[in-house]
């Protein structure tokens, strides 16, 4: 009788329902204390039969309360789903379902959220505004969400709703607020509409960024000048003079903005100079080894002059793999490079000497493997590079 429960369930159809139910009166009963994944509330619910949902709901109220194996309840899928009429007779049996979080600490207001169903959204703020307070994984908020979802009607209707400029400028486990997150991802008209409600744009995070310092981490200095002017100025917040933006009681951004765009533009450089150099040290560091673990065979140390060549070989080629060697521990030793340039220079510098070295060593392995006139034509070469 249950798999017909279930199929009823699935069509959504109210009359097999009410004949099962008169022929066991306990069997929602039996459906509430089984071991099943989900009931046939959860089905009705996320495939939209209304009328179903309201049977089972006047049948066995206590079922709207019930969570899958996700944790998800009833109301979950359907405000997943954008159910708002199924949603409503939900709410209407017990607000408290708005409460209840699956495994990810999400409750059916961030689920609406994060798929954008605004309507759905505001039946369920509206009922439990104080469900909309709930924090999930890692800190975030439900204006968290619907910024990493890029669901800007939903944080409109959220902030218009709510009006707690404290909740508003939130921060998760890093530190981020809801305008470090819109900087991020680049959304123009969510960072407009965010700094004219008052969020806060000098927040910093736990990296010590503010919104425009990320903004200007993912995009070009161009596109973040673009997106910064496009917030509305005053006359009292903009000196045309200085080309400066001034904080009022609005927000706006942070007075240094060229200055912290520029700064962003010399870390990514050379943030792309440690990863350069890393990759260049580990390549010759490798060259170096092999070429040290395999000197030149037996048939080159019967040349004339072989020793003195054989080790100044051996020196250049120490002198290459210890460079690199000392680079990659610079680099992996957490070095500030991003803050010093000088530092930088340094590290730069002493992969000259690595690579020359290398290039050394290659060119008197090049002796060792050429016979004749070649190799006489060879010895003078590196004789007058060393002189």
């Amino acid at each position: 009788m249950d798999s017909e429960l279930y199929e009823a369930a699935v069509e959504g159809n109210v009359r097999s329902l009410v004949e099962l139910l008169g022929k066991d009166k306990l069997l929602l009963d039996r459906i509430m204390t089984g071991n099943r994944n989900e009931t046939p509330l959860h089905i009705a619910a996320m495939l939209g039969h209304l009328d179903f949902v309201e049977e089972i709901l006047a049948q066995k109220i206590q079922l709207a309360r019930e969570q899958d194996s996700q944790s998800l309840t009833p109301l979950h899928l359907a405000a997943a789903k954008g159910y708002l009429h199924i949603v409503e007779s939900l709410v209407r049996v017990n607000p408290e379902i708005c409460f209840v979080r699956d495994k990810y600490k999400r409750n059916p207001l961030h689920v609406a959220a994060m798929k954008g169903h605004v309507d759905v959204l505001e039946c369920l703020v509206r009922a439990t505004p104080d469900a909309a307070h709930s924090v999930v994984e890692n800190g975030q908020t439900i204006l968290h969400l619907c910024v990493k979802h890029n669901r800007l009607e939903a944080l409109k209707l959220l902030i218009d709703i709510l009006g707690d400029d404290h909740f508003f400028n939130s921060r998760d486990e890093d530190g981020n607020t809801i305008l470090h997150l819109a900087a991020v991802d680049g959304q123009t008209e969510t960072i407009i509409f965010l700094t004219n409600k008052g969020v806060d744009p000098n927040i910093t995070n736990s990296k010590g960024f503010t919104a425009l310092g990320l903004l200007a981490q993912g995009q070009s200095m161009e596109r973040a000048l673009e997106i910064v002017n496009s917030v509305p100025q005053t006359s009292e917040n903009h000196n045309p003079s200085k080309g400066t933006v001034f904080p009022n009681n609005t927000g706006t951004f942070h007075p240094l903005t060229k200055k912290e765009i520029k700064r962003e533009r010399k870390r990514k450089w050379q943030q792309g100079m440690h990863e350069a150099l890393m990759i260049v040290a580990i390549l010759v560091a490798t060259i170096a080894y092999e070429a040290g673990k395999d000197p030149p065979d037996e048939s080159a140390k019967a040349m004339n002059g072989f020793d003195d060549y054989y080790q100044f070989f051996k020196a250049s080629n120490t002198i290459s793999f210890i460079a690199s060697l000392s680079t990659i521990i610079f680099l992996i030793s957490g070095l500030p490079l991003k803050r010093r340039r000088i530092t930088t220079w340094i590290v730069m510098l002493t992969m000259w000497v690595a690579i020359t070295c290398t290039a050394l060593s290659y060119s008197i392995l090049m002796v060792f493997a050429s016979p004749g006139e070649g190799t006489k034509r060879m010895i003078r070469l590196i004789q007058l590079r060393i002189q």
